[in-house]
C-alpha cells in the first residue's frame, strides 16, 4: 500500500490502522553497533489490537554480539541460533503483515528503532509511514524531558513493566498513544512525572557543576577562561545549594 500523504499520530481514528513496533539489539563487539536480537509489533485499529508479531532475530555469525549485555537484555546466542529467523525471514513476514493489516503509520519510542529495521531489512519498505513516539508524547502531555515507557503507562494507568520484550513495549506503546489521543491521562500523575525528572535533572547539573568547580579549584593555576568558568560554577552552586540540600534531604 503506498502512501497518499504525510500523516502523523495525531491523525489516527478509530477506523485507522496503525503498527506500533519496538526492536531489542545488542552491539556487536567490533563494531560496536548496534544488531537487532528481537522484534515486536502491535498493530492496532484504533485502541483495539487486530493483529501482532514477534520474533527472535539471528543475522548470523559474522555478528559477534557483546555477550554480556546480551544476556543483561535476557537473551543469548544459542538462544537466537536456534530460535532466530534471518532478516531475510523477518522482511517477508513482515511484507505479508503490512499487506494484511495495511497500517497507515508505524510507530516507535525513538527513531533508532525505525533507523534499525530499515538498516537490517532485505527490501525497500516501500510507502511505509514512520513516526517517532518522543516527538509526539512529551509536547502533548507537556513534559520538558524525555521519560521512559514505564513512566507514560504510569501516567494512562496502564500496568506495565518493562522486561525487554518487544511486544510488551509495542503493546503498551499502542495503549499509551490511544489513551493520550483520547485524554485520558492521570493529571495527578503527570504532574509526579514532571516532577520527579526536573528534580532528577537538577540533581544532575548540580552535580556535574560540583565536579567541574572542584576540577577547577583543584588546578594549580588557571587560564582567564578557566577562572571565569570556576567562577559561574562557584555563583551557581551557591544560588541553589538551599534546593540542592532540599532533594537530597527528602530523597533519604
Amino acid at each position: 500500500m503506498k502512501s497518499t500523504g504525510k500523516i502523523g499520530i495525531t491523525d489516527i481514528t478509530e477506523n485507522m490502522t496503525a503498527a506500533y513496533f519496538d526492536l531489542e539489539f545488542c552491539n556487536e563487539r567490533i563494531s560496536r553497533h548496534n544488531v537487532p536480537v528481537a522484534i515486536g509489533i502491535s498493530f492496532r485499529r484504533g485502541g483495539e489490537e487486530i493483529g501482532r508479531y514477534r520474533a527472535l532475530v539471528w543475522c548470523g555469525d559474522e555478528y559477534d554480539l557483546w555477550r554480556e549485555q546480551l544476556e543483561h537484555i535476557g537473551y543469548d546466542k544459542k538462544m537466537l541460533q536456534c530460535n532466530g529467523k534471518s532478516m531475510a525471514e523477518i522482511t517477508e513476514d513482515l511484507l505479508a503483515a503490512h499487506e494484511e493489516y495495511q497500517p497507515g503509520l508505524y510507530i516507535s519510542l525513538g527513531k533508532q528503532d525505525e533507523d534499525l529495521l530499515k538498516r537490517f531489512v532485505t527490501q525497500e519498505l516501500e510507502g511505509w509511514q514512520f513516526c517517532d513516539a518522543s516527538k509526539f508524547l512529551p509536547k502533548r502531555l507537556s513534559m520538558k524531558y524525555d521519560i521512559s515507557l514505564e513512566k507514560y503507562a504510569y501516567i494512562c494507568g496502564i500496568a506495565f513493566v518493562h522486561q525487554f520484550d518487544p511486544l510488551a513495549d509495542a503493546r503498551s506503546l499502542g495503549e499509551i498513544i490511544w489513551c493520550v489521543l483520547q485524554g485520558k491521562t492521570d493529571e495527578a500523575r503527570r504532574q509526579e512525572v514532571a516532577e520527579e525528572y526536573e528534580r532528577r535533572m537538577f540533581l544532575t547539573e548540580y552535580q556535574n557543576k560540583q565536579q567541574a568547580y572542584s576540577y577547577l579549584t583543584g588546578l594549580p593555576s588557571l587560564t582567564p577562561r578557566q577562572a571565569e568558568k570556576r567562577n559561574v560554577h562557584a555563583s551557581y552552586l551557591k544560588k541553589n545549594r538551599a534546593t540542592y540540600e532540599f532533594y537530597i534531604h527528602e530523597a533519604e
